[in-house]
Protein backbone atom coordinates (compact mmCIF):
# COMPACT_ATOMS: atom_id res chain seq x y z
CA UNK A 1 0.00 0.00 0.00
CA UNK A 2 1.26 3.33 -1.09
CA UNK A 3 1.94 5.34 1.86
CA UNK A 4 2.05 9.61 0.73
CA UNK A 5 4.22 11.82 3.14
CA UNK A 6 2.10 14.70 5.33
CA UNK A 7 1.99 18.11 2.96
CA UNK A 8 3.95 20.50 5.06
CA UNK A 9 3.18 24.17 4.58
CA UNK A 10 5.59 26.25 2.33
CA UNK A 11 6.68 28.61 5.24
CA UNK A 12 7.88 25.49 7.23
CA UNK A 13 10.03 24.34 3.87
CA UNK A 14 11.19 27.92 4.07
CA UNK A 15 12.33 27.33 7.71
CA UNK A 16 13.81 24.02 7.22
CA UNK A 17 15.49 25.66 4.48
CA UNK A 18 17.00 28.58 6.45
CA UNK A 19 19.52 26.34 8.17
CA UNK A 20 21.16 25.07 4.57
CA UNK A 21 23.48 26.62 1.73
CA UNK A 22 22.40 26.79 -1.35
CA UNK A 23 24.81 23.41 -2.43
CA UNK A 24 23.25 21.66 0.37
CA UNK A 25 19.60 22.51 -1.16
CA UNK A 26 20.80 21.62 -4.44
CA UNK A 27 20.02 18.10 -4.54
CA UNK A 28 16.85 18.87 -3.17
CA UNK A 29 15.44 20.47 -6.11
CA UNK A 30 13.24 17.70 -6.66
CA UNK A 31 11.51 16.54 -3.38
CA UNK A 32 8.29 19.12 -3.89
CA UNK A 33 7.41 22.16 -5.15
CA UNK A 34 7.88 24.43 -2.12
CA UNK A 35 11.69 22.97 -2.24
CA UNK A 36 12.04 23.44 -6.04
CA UNK A 37 10.75 27.10 -5.71
CA UNK A 38 13.01 27.84 -2.84
CA UNK A 39 16.38 26.78 -4.79
CA UNK A 40 15.31 28.37 -7.74
CA UNK A 41 14.57 31.89 -5.49
CA UNK A 42 17.86 31.52 -3.76
CA UNK A 43 19.53 30.82 -6.99
CA UNK A 44 18.56 33.55 -8.64
CA UNK A 45 17.73 35.82 -5.93
CA UNK A 46 21.21 37.93 -6.91
CA UNK A 47 22.75 37.79 -10.90
CA UNK A 48 26.25 39.24 -11.15
CA UNK A 49 27.33 40.35 -14.73
CA UNK A 50 30.57 41.39 -13.91
CA UNK A 51 32.82 39.04 -15.74
CA UNK A 52 32.30 37.21 -19.24
CA UNK A 53 32.71 33.26 -18.86
CA UNK A 54 30.33 30.06 -18.77
CA UNK A 55 28.35 30.67 -15.91
CA UNK A 56 27.10 34.09 -17.32
CA UNK A 57 26.47 32.16 -20.79
CA UNK A 58 24.36 29.79 -18.90
CA UNK A 59 22.84 32.01 -16.59
CA UNK A 60 21.37 34.34 -19.39
CA UNK A 61 20.37 30.76 -21.04
CA UNK A 62 18.06 29.92 -17.49
CA UNK A 63 17.23 33.64 -17.79
CA UNK A 64 14.91 33.20 -21.07
CA UNK A 65 12.43 31.80 -18.86
CA UNK A 66 10.05 34.36 -17.49
CA UNK A 67 9.63 32.14 -14.21
CA UNK A 68 13.62 32.13 -13.87
CA UNK A 69 13.56 35.78 -14.87
CA UNK A 70 10.81 37.23 -12.49
CA UNK A 71 12.59 35.87 -9.28
CA UNK A 72 15.87 37.91 -9.49
CA UNK A 73 15.39 40.67 -6.71
CA UNK A 74 19.06 42.04 -6.86
CA UNK A 75 20.87 42.73 -10.35
CA UNK A 76 24.70 43.97 -10.31
CA UNK A 77 26.27 45.02 -13.81
CA UNK A 78 30.04 46.03 -14.09
CA UNK A 79 30.10 45.98 -18.31
CA UNK A 80 33.76 46.46 -18.84
CA UNK A 81 33.47 42.91 -20.72
CA UNK A 82 31.57 44.54 -23.36
CA UNK A 83 34.10 46.91 -24.38
CA UNK A 84 36.92 44.96 -23.73
CA UNK A 85 34.93 42.78 -26.03
CA UNK A 86 34.58 45.47 -28.85
CA UNK A 87 38.24 46.48 -28.71
CA UNK A 88 39.78 43.12 -28.60
CA UNK A 89 37.43 41.58 -31.27
CA UNK A 90 38.78 45.40 -33.39
CA UNK A 91 42.60 43.94 -33.55
CA UNK A 92 41.83 40.48 -33.77
CA UNK A 93 42.22 38.06 -37.00
CA UNK A 94 38.69 36.73 -38.31
CA UNK A 95 39.58 33.52 -37.59
CA UNK A 96 40.04 33.83 -33.56
CA UNK A 97 36.62 36.38 -33.54
CA UNK A 98 34.61 32.96 -35.16
CA UNK A 99 36.04 30.78 -33.04
CA UNK A 100 34.89 33.15 -29.84
CA UNK A 101 31.60 33.35 -31.94
CA UNK A 102 30.72 29.57 -31.70
CA UNK A 103 32.04 29.58 -27.77
CA UNK A 104 29.19 32.57 -27.51
CA UNK A 105 26.82 30.94 -29.62
CA UNK A 106 27.07 27.62 -27.72
CA UNK A 107 25.22 28.73 -25.09
CA UNK A 108 23.09 31.41 -25.83
CA UNK A 109 22.29 29.81 -29.40
CA UNK A 110 22.18 32.53 -31.61
CA UNK A 111 22.65 32.58 -34.92
CA UNK A 112 26.09 33.33 -36.52
CA UNK A 113 26.58 37.03 -37.62
CA UNK A 114 30.26 37.27 -37.88
CA UNK A 115 31.82 36.17 -41.55
CA UNK A 116 35.16 37.35 -43.33
CA UNK A 117 32.65 38.40 -46.04
CA UNK A 118 31.09 41.21 -43.75
CA UNK A 119 34.07 41.77 -41.08
CA UNK A 120 31.76 42.24 -38.32
CA UNK A 121 34.07 43.21 -35.96
CA UNK A 122 31.46 43.41 -32.63
CA UNK A 123 29.05 41.14 -33.35
CA UNK A 124 30.45 38.79 -30.15
CA UNK A 125 29.32 42.15 -27.68
CA UNK A 126 26.63 42.46 -29.64
CA UNK A 127 25.12 39.44 -29.14
CA UNK A 128 25.76 39.34 -25.12
CA UNK A 129 24.13 42.33 -24.92
CA UNK A 130 20.92 40.97 -27.18
CA UNK A 131 20.76 38.21 -24.31
CA UNK A 132 21.07 40.76 -21.47
CA UNK A 133 18.44 42.93 -22.54
CA UNK A 134 16.01 40.35 -23.20
CA UNK A 135 16.72 38.76 -19.96
CA UNK A 136 16.39 42.46 -18.17
CA UNK A 137 12.72 42.59 -20.24
CA UNK A 138 11.84 39.34 -18.05
CA UNK A 139 13.01 40.72 -15.13
CA UNK A 140 9.75 42.19 -13.38
CA UNK A 141 10.47 41.80 -9.96
CA UNK A 142 13.82 43.52 -9.15
CA UNK A 143 14.08 45.61 -6.47
CA UNK A 144 18.27 46.47 -6.26
CA UNK A 145 19.95 47.70 -9.64
CA UNK A 146 23.44 48.27 -9.65
CA UNK A 147 24.90 49.64 -12.74
CA UNK A 148 28.48 50.87 -13.27
CA UNK A 149 29.40 52.25 -16.40
CA UNK A 150 33.24 51.56 -16.72
CA UNK A 151 34.03 53.02 -19.71
CA UNK A 152 31.74 52.31 -21.70
CA UNK A 153 31.13 53.86 -24.92
CA UNK A 154 27.34 54.99 -25.45
CA UNK A 155 26.42 52.59 -28.47
CA UNK A 156 22.29 52.19 -29.57
CA UNK A 157 23.19 48.81 -28.64
CA UNK A 158 24.23 50.59 -24.61
CA UNK A 159 21.26 52.69 -24.99
CA UNK A 160 18.76 49.99 -25.90
CA UNK A 161 19.66 47.80 -23.17
CA UNK A 162 19.70 50.51 -20.14
CA UNK A 163 16.39 51.80 -21.63
CA UNK A 164 14.67 48.41 -21.22
CA UNK A 165 16.27 48.04 -17.68
CA UNK A 166 14.18 51.69 -16.96
CA UNK A 167 11.39 49.95 -18.59
CA UNK A 168 11.11 46.98 -16.65
CA UNK A 169 12.33 47.65 -13.04
CA UNK A 170 10.28 51.30 -13.45
CA UNK A 171 7.90 50.13 -10.66
CA UNK A 172 9.64 47.45 -8.65
CA UNK A 173 12.42 49.04 -7.89
CA UNK A 174 13.24 50.47 -4.39
CA UNK A 175 17.41 50.89 -4.31
CA UNK A 176 19.53 51.90 -7.48
CA UNK A 177 23.34 52.31 -7.04
CA UNK A 178 25.13 54.21 -10.48
CA UNK A 179 29.08 54.05 -10.91
CA UNK A 180 30.97 56.06 -13.62
CA UNK A 181 32.89 59.15 -14.24
CA UNK A 182 31.65 62.61 -13.89
CA UNK A 183 31.39 63.10 -17.99
CA UNK A 184 29.09 59.68 -18.40
CA UNK A 185 26.52 60.85 -15.67
CA UNK A 186 24.45 62.65 -18.25
CA UNK A 187 23.94 59.86 -20.59
CA UNK A 188 23.52 57.16 -17.89
CA UNK A 189 20.76 59.58 -16.01
CA UNK A 190 18.50 59.38 -18.77
CA UNK A 191 18.08 55.77 -18.56
CA UNK A 192 17.20 55.36 -14.53
CA UNK A 193 13.98 57.20 -13.72
CA UNK A 194 12.33 54.96 -11.58
CA UNK A 195 8.93 55.95 -9.55
CA UNK A 196 9.19 54.47 -6.00
CA UNK A 197 12.76 54.82 -5.67
CA UNK A 198 13.90 54.71 -1.48
CA UNK A 199 17.49 53.91 -1.48
CA UNK A 200 19.90 55.82 -3.94
CA UNK A 201 23.74 55.57 -4.04
CA UNK A 202 26.16 57.55 -6.27
CA UNK A 203 29.77 56.96 -7.23
CA UNK A 204 31.75 59.56 -9.07
CA UNK A 205 34.64 57.71 -10.27
CA UNK A 206 38.50 58.44 -10.43
CA UNK A 207 38.42 61.08 -13.96
CA UNK A 208 40.78 63.51 -15.12
CA UNK A 209 37.36 65.98 -16.00
CA UNK A 210 37.99 69.66 -15.09
CA UNK A 211 36.09 73.06 -15.69
CA UNK A 212 33.27 74.86 -15.57
CA UNK A 213 31.36 72.39 -17.62
CA UNK A 214 32.09 69.66 -14.56
CA UNK A 215 30.31 72.37 -12.01
CA UNK A 216 27.52 72.84 -14.37
CA UNK A 217 26.93 69.19 -14.33
CA UNK A 218 26.78 68.70 -10.98
CA UNK A 219 24.70 71.68 -10.28
CA UNK A 220 22.13 70.94 -13.27
CA UNK A 221 22.31 67.25 -13.87
CA UNK A 222 23.24 64.98 -10.61
CA UNK A 223 21.40 67.57 -8.41
CA UNK A 224 18.16 67.97 -10.38
CA UNK A 225 18.24 63.61 -10.37
CA UNK A 226 18.88 63.46 -7.01
CA UNK A 227 15.97 66.08 -6.25
CA UNK A 228 13.39 64.74 -8.46
CA UNK A 229 13.49 61.62 -5.83
CA UNK A 230 13.34 63.32 -2.91
CA UNK A 231 9.81 62.45 -1.61
CA UNK A 232 10.22 59.00 -1.76
CA UNK A 233 14.12 58.53 -0.53
CA UNK A 234 14.66 57.13 2.73
CA UNK A 235 18.74 56.87 2.38
CA UNK A 236 21.05 58.50 0.00
CA UNK A 237 24.91 57.58 -0.44
CA UNK A 238 27.26 60.40 -2.34
CA UNK A 239 30.94 58.72 -2.87
CA UNK A 240 33.23 61.57 -4.71
CA UNK A 241 36.45 60.21 -6.08
CA UNK A 242 36.56 62.82 -8.91
CA UNK A 243 38.79 65.65 -9.53
CA UNK A 244 36.15 68.30 -9.75
CA UNK A 245 34.97 70.00 -7.07
CA UNK A 246 31.75 69.05 -5.44
CA UNK A 247 30.50 71.74 -4.02
CA UNK A 248 27.85 72.88 -6.93
CA UNK A 249 26.65 69.57 -6.20
CA UNK A 250 25.73 69.46 -2.25
CA UNK A 251 24.80 73.17 -2.67
CA UNK A 252 22.22 72.45 -5.04
CA UNK A 253 20.30 69.28 -2.81
CA UNK A 254 16.98 70.12 -1.22
CA UNK A 255 15.67 68.80 1.70
CA UNK A 256 14.65 65.32 1.69
CA UNK A 257 11.40 64.53 4.02
CA UNK A 258 12.07 61.11 5.09
CA UNK A 259 15.40 60.55 4.65
CA UNK A 260 16.85 58.26 7.11
CA UNK A 261 19.70 57.47 6.28
CA UNK A 262 23.03 59.75 4.86
CA UNK A 263 26.39 58.38 4.04
CA UNK A 264 28.88 60.66 2.60
CA UNK A 265 32.98 60.33 1.45
CA UNK A 266 34.64 62.74 0.29
CA UNK A 267 38.41 64.26 -0.64
CA UNK A 268 38.30 66.99 2.49
CA UNK A 269 40.05 69.27 0.65
CA UNK A 270 40.79 72.81 -0.81
CA UNK A 271 40.43 70.95 -4.19
CA UNK A 272 37.45 68.61 -4.21
CA UNK A 273 35.57 70.16 -1.47
CA UNK A 274 36.17 73.33 -0.68
CA UNK A 275 33.68 74.67 1.25
CA UNK A 276 31.84 72.21 3.40
CA UNK A 277 29.38 74.21 4.13
CA UNK A 278 26.79 72.74 2.00
CA UNK A 279 27.37 69.22 3.62
CA UNK A 280 26.79 70.70 6.92
CA UNK A 281 23.68 72.41 5.38
CA UNK A 282 22.36 68.80 4.32
CA UNK A 283 22.85 67.65 8.12
CA UNK A 284 20.92 70.63 9.54
CA UNK A 285 17.65 70.55 6.87
CA UNK A 286 17.28 66.75 7.46
CA UNK A 287 18.32 66.23 11.30
CA UNK A 288 14.39 65.60 12.25
CA UNK A 289 14.47 62.23 10.52
CA UNK A 290 18.28 61.57 10.06
CA UNK A 291 18.99 58.60 12.27
CA UNK A 292 22.19 57.18 10.50
CA UNK A 293 24.93 58.99 8.94
CA UNK A 294 28.14 57.99 7.98
CA UNK A 295 31.33 60.45 6.80
CA UNK A 296 34.19 59.48 5.75
CA UNK A 297 37.01 60.55 3.65
CA UNK A 298 37.70 58.99 -0.36
CA UNK A 299 41.05 59.71 -1.88
CA UNK A 300 41.06 61.83 -5.75
CA UNK A 301 44.10 62.72 -6.92
CA UNK A 302 44.54 66.56 -7.45
CA UNK A 303 44.67 67.28 -11.37
CA UNK A 304 47.43 69.23 -12.95
CA UNK A 305 47.00 71.36 -16.33
CA UNK A 306 49.35 71.42 -19.42
CA UNK A 307 49.54 75.16 -18.28
CA UNK A 308 50.62 75.07 -15.40
CA UNK A 309 52.81 71.64 -15.67
CA UNK A 310 56.02 73.42 -15.40
CA UNK A 311 55.19 74.93 -12.11
CA UNK A 312 55.27 73.87 -8.30
CA UNK A 313 51.51 72.63 -7.28
CA UNK A 314 49.61 74.16 -5.65
CA UNK A 315 49.29 73.43 -1.64
CA UNK A 316 46.15 71.31 -1.42
CA UNK A 317 44.92 71.95 2.65
CA UNK A 318 42.69 70.05 4.21
CA UNK A 319 38.43 71.20 4.93
CA UNK A 320 38.22 69.21 7.52
CA UNK A 321 38.91 71.29 10.04
CA UNK A 322 36.57 73.81 8.82
CA UNK A 323 33.77 71.02 8.44
CA UNK A 324 34.64 70.31 12.20
CA UNK A 325 34.45 74.04 13.57
CA UNK A 326 30.69 74.48 11.53
CA UNK A 327 29.26 71.19 12.86
CA UNK A 328 30.25 71.65 16.95
CA UNK A 329 28.56 75.41 16.04
CA UNK A 330 25.00 74.31 14.86
CA UNK A 331 23.64 72.70 17.83
CA UNK A 332 21.05 70.87 15.00
CA UNK A 333 23.85 69.06 13.33
CA UNK A 334 23.95 65.53 14.26
CA UNK A 335 21.32 65.38 16.78
CA UNK A 336 18.44 62.47 17.02
CA UNK A 337 21.17 59.84 16.04
CA UNK A 338 21.16 55.90 16.24
CA UNK A 339 23.86 55.40 14.28
CA UNK A 340 27.07 57.54 13.43
CA UNK A 341 30.02 56.49 11.85
CA UNK A 342 32.84 59.24 11.42
CA UNK A 343 36.18 60.16 11.68
CA UNK A 344 37.28 62.26 14.91
CA UNK A 345 36.89 66.00 14.44
CA UNK A 346 39.50 68.35 14.44
CA UNK A 347 39.31 68.01 18.29
CA UNK A 348 38.09 65.01 20.58
CA UNK A 349 36.35 67.35 22.75
CA UNK A 350 34.54 68.75 19.52
CA UNK A 351 33.94 64.57 18.85
CA UNK A 352 32.33 64.55 22.73
CA UNK A 353 30.06 67.71 22.09
CA UNK A 354 28.91 66.23 18.79
CA UNK A 355 27.97 62.81 20.32
CA UNK A 356 26.14 64.19 23.43
CA UNK A 357 23.54 65.64 21.10
CA UNK A 358 22.37 61.94 20.44
CA UNK A 359 23.43 60.54 23.48
CA UNK A 360 19.98 59.02 24.65
CA UNK A 361 19.56 57.05 21.18
CA UNK A 362 22.68 55.85 19.96
CA UNK A 363 23.27 52.57 19.71
CA UNK A 364 25.38 52.39 17.28
CA UNK A 365 29.12 54.47 16.94
CA UNK A 366 32.04 54.57 15.04
CA UNK A 367 34.89 56.33 15.62
CA UNK A 368 37.61 55.84 13.06
CA UNK A 369 41.18 57.49 12.29
CA UNK A 370 41.89 57.81 16.43
CA UNK A 371 43.08 56.02 18.64
CA UNK A 372 41.78 56.16 21.80
CA UNK A 373 44.06 56.47 25.01
CA UNK A 374 42.57 55.65 28.70
CA UNK A 375 41.16 59.11 29.82
CA UNK A 376 39.57 59.57 26.34
CA UNK A 377 37.96 56.10 26.58
CA UNK A 378 36.73 57.20 30.13
CA UNK A 379 35.28 60.50 29.03
CA UNK A 380 33.25 58.68 25.94
CA UNK A 381 31.98 55.96 28.12
CA UNK A 382 31.18 59.42 30.19
CA UNK A 383 29.08 60.35 27.42
CA UNK A 384 26.55 57.58 28.16
CA UNK A 385 27.01 57.66 31.70
CA UNK A 386 23.89 59.26 32.38
CA UNK A 387 21.09 55.75 31.19
CA UNK A 388 19.47 53.65 33.62
CA UNK A 389 21.91 51.23 34.63
CA UNK A 390 19.64 48.20 35.93
CA UNK A 391 18.50 46.61 32.62
CA UNK A 392 21.85 45.34 31.53
CA UNK A 393 25.10 47.74 30.53
CA UNK A 394 22.96 49.98 29.49
CA UNK A 395 25.94 52.81 30.52
CA UNK A 396 27.22 52.16 26.83
CA UNK A 397 23.78 51.43 25.04
CA UNK A 398 20.06 50.06 25.79
CA UNK A 399 20.14 46.32 25.69
CA UNK A 400 23.77 45.79 24.63
CA UNK A 401 24.82 43.46 23.52
CA UNK A 402 27.95 43.11 21.72
CA UNK A 403 30.38 45.20 22.20
CA UNK A 404 33.77 45.59 19.77
CA UNK A 405 36.68 47.85 21.39
CA UNK A 406 40.30 48.78 19.25
CA UNK A 407 42.60 49.63 21.85
CA UNK A 408 46.43 51.02 21.65
CA UNK A 409 48.65 48.73 22.71
CA UNK A 410 49.60 50.68 25.78
CA UNK A 411 45.84 50.16 27.03
CA UNK A 412 46.23 46.46 26.32
CA UNK A 413 48.99 46.17 28.51
CA UNK A 414 47.65 48.07 31.08
CA UNK A 415 44.36 45.71 30.87
CA UNK A 416 46.24 42.20 30.62
CA UNK A 417 48.66 42.60 33.34
CA UNK A 418 47.42 42.79 36.74
CA UNK A 419 50.83 43.72 38.13
CA UNK A 420 50.12 46.93 36.35
CA UNK A 421 47.24 48.36 37.96
CA UNK A 422 46.05 51.01 35.91
CA UNK A 423 42.89 53.00 35.30
CA UNK A 424 40.90 49.40 33.74
CA UNK A 425 42.47 46.78 35.96
CA UNK A 426 41.42 49.10 38.92
CA UNK A 427 38.08 49.39 37.78
CA UNK A 428 37.32 46.34 36.70
CA UNK A 429 39.41 44.42 39.41
CA UNK A 430 37.50 42.30 41.68
CA UNK A 431 33.68 43.49 40.31
CA UNK A 432 30.84 41.01 38.45
CA UNK A 433 28.28 42.13 36.90
CA UNK A 434 25.61 39.24 36.34
CA UNK A 435 22.69 41.20 35.27
CA UNK A 436 24.53 42.79 32.08
CA UNK A 437 23.32 41.51 28.80
CA UNK A 438 26.49 41.67 27.05
CA UNK A 439 26.92 38.33 24.95
CA UNK A 440 29.34 39.03 22.66
CA UNK A 441 32.78 40.69 23.29
CA UNK A 442 35.30 41.61 21.00
CA UNK A 443 39.12 43.57 21.44
CA UNK A 444 41.19 44.32 19.03
CA UNK A 445 44.73 45.49 19.88
CA UNK A 446 45.40 48.75 17.71
CA UNK A 447 43.84 47.26 14.29
CA UNK A 448 40.07 46.35 13.49
CA UNK A 449 39.54 43.17 11.03
CA UNK A 450 36.12 42.23 11.19
CA UNK A 451 36.90 38.67 11.20
CA UNK A 452 36.94 36.38 14.03
CA UNK A 453 40.74 36.36 14.21
CA UNK A 454 42.98 36.36 17.85
CA UNK A 455 46.20 36.96 18.49
CA UNK A 456 47.17 35.81 22.44
CA UNK A 457 47.33 39.44 23.91
CA UNK A 458 43.87 40.27 22.66
CA UNK A 459 42.71 36.82 23.74
CA UNK A 460 43.58 37.13 27.70
CA UNK A 461 41.83 40.65 27.45
CA UNK A 462 39.17 38.97 26.47
CA UNK A 463 39.17 36.02 28.99
CA UNK A 464 40.12 38.68 31.35
CA UNK A 465 36.74 40.79 30.96
CA UNK A 466 35.22 37.55 30.77
CA UNK A 467 35.71 36.88 34.69
CA UNK A 468 33.83 40.06 35.31
CA UNK A 469 30.95 39.75 32.29
CA UNK A 470 29.50 35.85 33.38
CA UNK A 471 26.74 36.10 30.73
CA UNK A 472 29.65 36.32 27.77
CA UNK A 473 29.32 33.62 25.83
CA UNK A 474 31.23 34.86 22.24
CA UNK A 475 35.01 36.00 21.69
CA UNK A 476 33.97 38.37 18.29
CA UNK A 477 31.40 35.87 17.02
CA UNK A 478 32.50 32.63 18.05
CA UNK A 479 31.96 30.61 21.25
CA UNK A 480 34.61 30.94 23.90
CA UNK A 481 35.50 27.36 23.85
CA UNK A 482 34.85 26.65 20.42
CA UNK A 483 36.72 27.16 16.82
CA UNK A 484 33.14 26.86 15.31
CA UNK A 485 31.56 30.44 14.04
CA UNK A 486 28.48 31.66 15.82
CA UNK A 487 25.52 33.25 13.66
CA UNK A 488 23.71 34.36 16.35
CA UNK A 489 24.22 37.65 15.91
CA UNK A 490 22.26 40.02 17.87
CA UNK A 491 20.43 43.13 16.77
CA UNK A 492 21.77 46.16 18.57
CA UNK A 493 25.49 46.48 18.34
CA UNK A 494 27.75 49.52 19.68
CA UNK A 495 31.30 49.25 18.34
CA UNK A 496 34.03 51.93 19.03
CA UNK A 497 35.96 51.33 16.54
CA UNK A 498 39.19 53.39 16.48
CA UNK A 499 41.22 52.59 13.22
CA UNK A 500 42.89 54.63 10.37
CA UNK A 501 41.09 55.53 7.89
CA UNK A 502 42.34 54.73 3.84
Amino acid sequence: MKQHLPVLPADIWECVASFLSLWELLPLISVNRALYNIVLDMKYREIHWDKLDDHMAKTLVRLRTPSVARRVRRLHIRAWFIEYLIRKEAFTPHSYVMSSKRWISQYLQLPPRITPSTGGKSSSAGNILESMTRAVRLMTHVTEYSFEWCDLSPTPEILQFLSAARTTFGVSLRKLVLHAQLGNFATLLTTVDFENLEELELFLDHDHSVGAHCADLLRGCIAPFVNHFRRTLTSLLISSASNVDVVPLLDALQEVPHLHKLVGRFAFDTVHLSDPGGLVKILRTNTDTLSNVELGWSSAAASKSDSDADHQPVPVLSTWADFSAEVVADPLVLANLTSFKLPCLSTFDATLRCLRRSADMLTSLYLVDHFLGDQELTDLVGVFSHRPFDAGLQTLSPGLQSLGLVLTPTSVAVISDREEMGYPTRYLGGRSYPDWALSNLGIWEKRFIDTAHTVPKELKVMQHLARCIPGLQTFKGEPKSEGKVCRAWLEEVLVLEVVPID
